[in-house]
């Protein structure tokens, strides 16, 4: 029969009967004694079948596998009627080409070119084997270039580089891992697709995805490559390898079947031993011990002086009984048990004490171990695996006399039926080389019970495999498996849980401060239950927030000397405790974060260059060059001293820019948080003689959570749309809700298309006003966990917190304080949550059973989703929750953000000239004679504008409807343009520059009040400059009475205000408001009537 590639199975019931199965395991294999059980994803064997005669069932397989032979193994079917199968197979015809290797053999394939010089790479075949270790392929280049595969006890290893080079910094070598106990005898399929750096690696349908390390992108192989071993003077270039010995199928690369052309001995195709083209190990007859009261009863040699047993076995499990066997003339019984991975021996006699002794070591570890056992009078002695010196002896006073019946793996039930009586355990694992008193049992007179007898066993197969690979414990944590489940143990990890995904720790100082917490070193987790790593830091708790602080180690000057723009000093931070990642990871999640940075330099300079690149900046997030300083902000060249124009010389923009003998600084706080923190300092402008540089960089503070209250109000039927749910075997949802309505969805992923009959989702909802529900569909049909509240409605307007979670081990969901709701998993259930449609919130799919009311913190997997961010009025949403804000008992005055908190609200008074619980508390100042204040109002991006100061504004059509574009449009040049020009997409005057988050003027008008007290004249109130002539400017006259001057383009205009003094001492205020060229003014004087004036 020929091998074909099998993609998908289709069972259905017997014709117009009563006649299905309801439950199956498929194997396949070449031969019809041998046996490979398909897995499906979770390591489950057991496939779903028919509920009635009719229907197909198709299951379409993870991976595709090749075989001569299909088996189907019925487990349950239709209880009123009987075992009814018809059966569908969709694949197609496979072309076989096998090299066998006894350990001694190998091959070379020589590359048409003499060499291999490749962007993109596939590396593919199929292979079985018995034994742990084994070279399967390789090939290298003169560079350090090189790709490996081997097995390394019993797992698949891929070690590839693309080469090294001493000017590059990072090591090039990568070791990726995959697979466990693949020593079984079955076929495996491997995979390695390389483009560039990305690597997709693939064994038996499980994907690895990487990325290699090292800067190179091409694979450059010299001469050949070698299958199964090295050849020649090869040997000298790898450290030792075992030659691989089993069989190899199919070996392509790039396109070309070596395999083939070592079949038909290609030119290009050199030999080492004799490769023989057929699988030529002896095929195993093992059992397979899986059920609850598994057992294999083989007669024995009644009345013999002397008890021999000997097999062979693997499991994962701790304990199980291997052998059971009772006396002959009444004189006791033998026992061979696994107990805590050793095989314990009992030989129990009336009138004796029992004999009890043990021999191994960790004998549950997935691989094949002998056992041989003798007793015969007055001694015992047991050996495993043949290991010289590793047998037990025993001289004990016994009387052996063999009995008629040898019970392996298990008791039959009832035990006095069968004279077995044994408290252990049955065993769960494979055996093979069964020998009683000398004679190896014929397993297939067993299997037709022609010899003996057995239950629940499967002959020809062994369905042992590791459900530790992949590791379905996260964050590091350690994975002990039995023969049918796995446990996660997760000491030392940071994490709790069934697969250690739920931190143990707390995001933030701040969480620390409101559990009632005092100054001190703290560990943190910033992305709950995300992929980074928890770590300690210090926290600075005070009444009113709490600074958390990050060191590192570089908390003292610096000195530098001798560096150059083309061989900069590189001054590398490393955080304490911390990675770059995990403190970026803080400085995402807070609401404010700021590091001092110092320079102080002697004939060095720091951003000032002719070509405009810097003599010396920071790095950042991300690995980005930044070209600002301390006190500066982000986007321009400039340090502090540059935006006030303080700098030592006033034509540049640093201090150190001057490049003067003597000792100058520039410092100042980095506060723009999404450039935090600093990763690393280069310094390039100190290789003249007399030149010195020294930096000094403080830890990150940060403080504030900007997540908790990421919050959005639905207001209509809408959804926000984000990218679907990446979650692989665990996911976690957190969020806070608040609504009138008596139902609504909160979130919903489905996967596959809107055709398809099943489809995998996950959804949160309020299914009623007491009814909370996390349902969910993740192969194992319809399941859904509610929480229901009989003491009051969730609809109450008040905020709810809800979480919910779901592993391979369990689902349960909680609302607010409330008790988990659990929902345990059935045994090798699988959870891959990559879904392709999009993530919904506020909604289910299409719009579906919208949600109205508030949402805020959504978290899934410890990621913050930006809520606020996709807010939009003409969809029916808005940021912030509309409640205590939209009536407010005392409104935020003079400007001031109302922010929605969880029971009441609060004004953000950041941006307005007052303080105060509500805005409404002047902020002022006493003036001495000759003093004055300045305050820089220009936005990080919009200082650029300087450049084109002496420019003036022309409309450009057609840019935005109703929007003239003049000095407040950053990068705007006015002045001709040429055919095809499309001015740059800034944003529109009063609109925030993306990422930035301080203030933004709009110059298009401005709206500025102020008050004042004096008995002095003449004196400037307010005087606002422009990066052109223009300016504003309030001043009292000489005469005492108040003034105001407009620069607006050509024309100057003058105002006076009012006709009275206004330095009697007493308190007036000052209200300017300009649209465009439309100017309202009032003046109010203590003791007067309020003066407005209206003008054009």
């Amino acid at each position: 029969m020929k091998k074909h590639r099998i993609r998908a199975v289709a069972t259905q019931g017997s014709f117009n009967s009563w006649d299905w199965v309801t439950r199956y395991m498929l194997l396949y294999g070449d031969r019809v004694d041998s046996w490979t059980p398909f897995y499906q994803r979770g390591h489950n064997s057991t496939f779903f079948g028919n509920v009635n005669e009719s229907a197909v069932v198709r299951h379409d397989l993870h991976y595709h596998f090749t075989a001569r032979y299909i088996r189907i193994v019925p487990l349950a079917w239709n209880p009123r009627g009987k075992i009814g199968l018809r059966l569908g197979l969709y694949g197609c015809p496979y072309k076989s080409d096998i090299l066998y290797f006894d350990g001694d053999d190998a091959i070379s394939y020589r590359f048409p070119r003499g060499v291999s010089r490749s962007l993109w790479d596939v590396f593919a075949f199929s292979f079985k084997t018995e034994e742990k270790d084994g070279l399967l392929l390789h090939a290298e280049g003169a560079q350090g270039d090189y790709v490996t595969i081997e097995l390394e006890g019993a797992h698949l290893l891929l070690h590839m580089s693309l080469g090294s080079s001493p000017i590059q910094p990072r090591p090039g070598h990568t070791t990726v891992s995959a697979g466990g106990v693949l020593n079984d005898q079955h076929w495996h399929y491997v995979r390695v697709d390389r483009f560039g750096r990305d690597v997709n690696f693939t064994l038996d349908g499980y994907v690895q995805r990487f990325i290699l390390n090292g800067d190179f992108e091409r694979l450059n192989l010299d001469t050949e490559m070698f299958i199964g071993g090295l050849v020649g003077a090869a040997r000298k270039n790898l450290a030792y390898r075992h030659n691989f010995r089993g069989c190899i199928e199919n070996v392509i690369f790039n396109r070309v079947n070596i395999a083939d052309l070592a079949v038909r001995r290609h030119s290009r195709i050199t030999f080492e031993g004799k490769v023989a083209f057929r699988c030529l190990d002896p095929v195993p007859h093992p059992i397979n011990f899986g059920g609850p009261h598994n057992f294999v009863q083989v007669p024995g040699f009644p009345r013999r002086g002397r008890l021999a047993v000997s097999f062979r076995f693997r499991t994962w499990d701790l304990t199980g009984l291997l052998l059971f066997s009772r006396l002959g003339d009444g004189l006791g019984h033998v026992e061979l048990t696994l107990s805590e991975g050793q095989v314990n021996v009992s030989i129990a006699q009336s009138g004796r004490k029992k004999l009890q002794f043990a021999a191994g070591y960790r004998l549950n570890d997935g691989f094949w171990h002998e056992v041989n056992f003798v007793a015969q009078e007055n001694h015992a002695v047991i050996s495993i695996d043949d290991v010289e010196g590793a047998e037990v002896r025993v001289s004990y006073p016994l009387l052996i006399r063999t009995g008629t019946s040898y019970f392996f793996g298990g008791c039959p039930k009832p035990a006095s039926r069968w004279d077995c009586h044994s408290n252990q355990t049955a065993f769960h694992g494979c055996m093979e080389l069964l020998k009683v008193d000398g004679q190896l049992v014929n397993l297939t007179l067993v299997e037709f019970r022609r010899l003996g007898f057995y239950a629940e066993v499967l002959f020809d197969t062994c369905g042992i495999t590791d459900r530790c690979s992949p590791n379905m414990c996260e964050h590091d944590g350690r994975c002990y498996q039995s023969w049918d489940d796995f446990i996660c143990y997760c000491e030392l990890t940071g994490y709790k849980g069934e697969t250690c995904h739920t931190p143990l720790y707390k995001e933030s100082c701040e969480a620390y401060r409101l559990s009632g917490k005092t100054s001190g070193n703290f560990t943190i987790d910033p992305d709950g239950s995300g992929p980074l790593k928890p770590f300690v830091v210090y926290c600075d708790i005070r009444e009113n927030r709490a600074w958390t602080v990050v060191r590192h180690d570089r908390l003292w000057t610096t000195r530098v000397t001798g560096s150059s723009m083309e061989r900069p000093f590189l001054g590398a931070i490393q955080y304490w405790n911390a990675s770059w990642e995990e403190v970026s990871a803080l400085a995402n999640a807070s609401q404010h974060c700021e590091q001092w940075i110092e320079f102080s330099c002697y004939n060095s300079r720091l951003l000032n260059t002719a070509g405009g690149y810097p003599y010396s900046f920071w790095i950042g997030r991300n690995e980005e060059q930044h070209f600002y300083w301390g006190g500066s902000q982000p986007g321009i060249q400039r340090c502090a001293c540059g935006l006030d124009r303080s700098c030592v010389d006033p034509a540049l923009y640093c201090n150190c820019d001057a490049d003067q003998p003597q000792w100058r600084t520039d410092k100042g706080l980095l506060t723009f948080v999404d450039h935090l923190p600093v990763t690393q300092v280069v310094i390039g402008d100190t290789n003249r003689s007399t030149s010195e540089a020294q930096f000094f960089l403080r830890p990150l503070r940060c403080y504030g959570d900007r997540n908790s209250w990421n919050t959005i109000s639905f207001h209509t039927g809408a959804a926000l749309r984000f990218p679907p749910i990446r979650a692989n075997h665990s996911l976690d949802v957190s969020f806070y809700f608040r609504t009138s309505a008596p139902s609504g969805v909160f979130l919903e992923n489905m996967g596959g298309p809107y055709c398809q009959w099943r489809r995998p989702y996950v959804r949160v909802e309020l299914n009623t006003s007491r009814d909370v529900v996390f349902a969910f569909d993740v192969g194992n049909g319809d399941e859904n966990l509610t929480v229901h509240s009989d003491d009051f409605e969730f609809n109450d307007d008040e905020w709810h917190l809800v979480r919910a979670e779901i592993n391979v081990k369990q689902a349960r969901l909680r609302v607010d304080h409330r008790p988990w709701v659990l929902r345990p998993m059935p045994l090798q259930t699988y959870i891959w949550m990559e879904y392709d449609q999009p993530l919904y919130v506020g909604s289910a799919e299409l719009k579906r059973r919208p949600f109205v009311g508030c949402l805020r913190a959504m978290r899934l997997n410890g990621v913050t989703l930006n809520l606020e961010g996709r807010a939009n009025a003409s969809e029916g949403t808005s940021p912030n929750c509309t409640g205590h804000c939209a009536h407010p008992r005392l409104p935020c005055f003079h400007g001031g953000r109302c922010v929605e908190r969880y029971s009441y609200y609060t004004c953000d008074c950041d941006l307005t000239a007052f303080d105060g619980p509500y805005c409404n508390h002047d902020i002022g100042g006493f003036f001495e004679p000759g003093t004055w204040m300045r305050y820089n109002l220009q936005s990080a991006l919009r200082s650029a504008a300087r450049e084109f100061s002496h420019m003036l504004s022309r409309p450009v059509p057609g840019y935005e409807p109703g929007y003239i574009p003049g000095y407040d449009t950053p990068g705007y040049v006015p002045g001709y343009h040429g055919p095809g020009y499309r001015l740059p997409d800034y944003p529109r005057p009063g609109r925030p520059v993306p990422g930035y988050r301080g203030p933004v003027y709009n110059v298009t008008g401005e709206e500025v009040s102020f008050s004042f007290s004096t008995s002095s004249a003449p004196a400037v109130l307010l005087y606002v400059s422009s990066f052109v002539r223009d300016y504003m400017a309030v001043l009292i006259k000489d005469d005492g009475t108040l003034q105001l001057r407009y620069q607006l383009g050509t024309s100057p205009y003058v105002y006076q205000l009012t006709t009275r003094p206004v330095t009697d001492g007493q308190p007036h205020s000052v209200n300017i408001t300009r649209v465009y060229r439309n100017l309202f003014i009032q003046v109010c004087i203590e003791g007067g009537e309020p003066v407005q004036i209206i003008t054009s």
